[in-house]
Formats: structure tokens, C-alpha cells, sequence
């Protein structure tokens, strides 16, 4: 179906959900120490000289808020079998860490446990569009393994073997 380029939210969303993603949960320390972390797909890679990651998130999010105070954040890129997790830090819940094995790395953010990679960034500049707010970091340790990514494609989680079989 064609569409006129001022579409509605939901024509954005669907056009948006026939691109398929990596999910990601974006995680930060607060200066008292609360952790905080939310789900997110808007991750990209943005430079190798430097190394430079980029993440969007909502204006409204108190991980924004955190992330901003703090001047860190970790990239965790998650598993095939972390899907449980990933619904959690896409909830509202405050109590988002309290069952998530997670380690502190070296930049300060959490590390979740059984990630397929995770990215220890620092960030470098914030850009605000629209109802969002674009957060470079430079990346400056990596952590990867060797699993299956869970990817997020037309609405729904699946693992990439999955996808690939459809």
C-alpha cells in the first residue's frame, strides 16, 4: 500500500517493523548508583575511526536522564534465549535489575549476564529531534560471544534461525 511521506504513527510503525533488528538493552549508573536500563532497536554504529556507537531514546525516559548525568552507557546486544529479559526492560517496572544477573564494567554501566555482546561507552555529544534524543558514544571496550542474536522483526522477537527459516 502507498502511502503519502506525512504518515500517521501507526503507517510509521509498520513501515518501520519490515526492517529487521537486533534488540538491545541500553544500560547506565546513576552518581547514587542506581542502575537503570531500557529495551531499544535504535542502535547503530556510527564510525570506526573513532569508534563511535549512536542510541535514540524517548525525551521522556529517565535512561536518558541517567545517561546524560552520568556520561556513560553499555550497548548489551541480546541472546536468542534472553528474550525474558528483554521484556522487562521494556517495562515500566523501577525494580528492572532485580533478577538480571549483571556485572559493573569498567566505564561504570551494567553488563547484563549472557549478552551476545556488550559495548562500554562513553558519551561524546547529544542531539535532540523531535521527541527523541540521539546519544553518541565512543566505545571503549567490547565484549563478545559466541551466540545466537535475538532479532526483532514486524512486531515480534524471534531468534535469526527462525527468520532465516520463514
Amino acid at each position: 500500500m502507498d502511502t503519502p511521506p506525512n504518515t500517521n504513527t501507526v503507517d510509521l510503525r509498520r513501515f518501520a517493523g519490515r526492517f529487521p533488528t537486533g534488540v538491545a538493552v541500553i544500560t547506565t549508573r546513576d552518581s547514587e548508583g542506581k542502575s537503570h536500563g531500557i529495551t531499544m532497536s535504535a542502535v547503530t554504529s556510527l564510525s570506526l575511526t573513532p569508534p563511535l556507537f549512536l542510541i535514540c531514546l524517548n525525551n521522556s525516559s529517565n535512561t536518558l536522564g541517567a545517561i546524560t548525568l552520568s556520561g556513560h552507557f553499555c550497548i548489551n546486544f541480546l541472546a536468542s534465549e534472553q528474550t525474558d529479559i528483554c521484556k522487562i526492560f521494556a517495562s515500566k517496572s523501577e525494580e528492572k535489575f532485580q533478577n538480571v544477573h549483571h556485572t559493573i564494567g569498567a566505564v561504570g554501566s551494567p553488563l547484563i549476564d549472557g549478552a551476545l555482546a556488550q559495548g562500554e561507552c562513553i558519551v561524546e555529544n547529544t542531539i535532540s529531534e523531535g521527541d527523541h534524543t540521539i546519544v553518541v558514544g565512543r566505545l571503549e571496550r567490547t565484549h563478545v560471544h559466541d551466540k545466537e542474536p535475538l532479532v526483532y522483526y514486524g512486531g515480534q522477537l524471534t531468534a535469526l534461525a527462525e527468520l532465516e527459516a520463514a
